[in-house]
């Protein structure tokens, strides 16, 4: 197991061992066994490191050496809401790490988070009450966002689902929707960009 990576990926995210014991409800000394590899890990386990450290099962999983069972279901984190038509201020105003509720991902995904879309302007792509993953770390490479569809949380504090192109200057893009009745928005500043990995149907009632 890459215990620097470990360690690297709880700095990257503002989090600590003794939160990642919570999070299993383990000692903190347990963590530690795990991290020198003097204990050994159940792959139920692993499902709560990969949602704690927001990174895929699988990716996870194969740091840790071990085969994955498979049945078990990798979970995603649900932290907050997309506006996709509808403004949605605030993403995640809970406790860090906190989330509002868990969902089981789709097939080969998980370990992350995930955020529930309000509105249609990106109808029939993404619809009301789906959820939407994405990825905070390929976000960091702006030449991943053009073309795509991605997670934006703006400077003024909203927080969206849009089809991202450049802007005129840096720091600003330009917001696109699926829906052609929504208006445009150009060079929109941003805090930050994730684009969308994956995304799972509002079940049928």
């Amino acid at each position: 197991m890459q215990k620097k990576w470990i360690q690297q990926r709880l700095r990257q995210l503002g989090k600590t061992q003794r939160g990642l014991a919570r999070h299993m409800g383990l000692d903190p000394s347990r963590i530690t066994e795990i991290l020198n590899e003097s204990r050994s890990i159940k792959v139920e386990e692993a499902v709560e490191i990969a949602d704690y450290l927001e990174t895929p099962l699988d990716d996870l999983v194969s740091r840790l050496g071990a085969a994955i069972s498979s049945g078990i279901k990798a979970t995603s984190l649900v932290v907050g809401y997309v506006g996709a038509g509808e403004t949605v201020l605030s993403i995640d105003d809970h406790a860090k790490g906190g989330g509002l509720y868990k969902i089981e991902a789709p097939h080969g995904e998980g370990g992350g988070v995930c955020v529930v879309v309000r509105g249609n302007s990106m109808a029939p792509r993404f619809k009301d009450g789906e959820h939407l993953g994405y990825s905070r770390d390929e976000g960091l490479d702006s030449s991943n966002w053009f073309g795509r569809e991605c997670v934006v949380q703006t400077k003024d504090g909203r927080q969206l689902v849009k089809i991202v192109e450049p802007g005129n200057s840096a720091g600003e893009v330009t917001l696109v929707s699926v829906n052609s009745s929504t208006p445009i928005e150009h060079n929109v500043p941003v805090e930050w960009v994730a684009p969308v990995t994956w995304v799972k149907l509002r079940p049928r009632n």
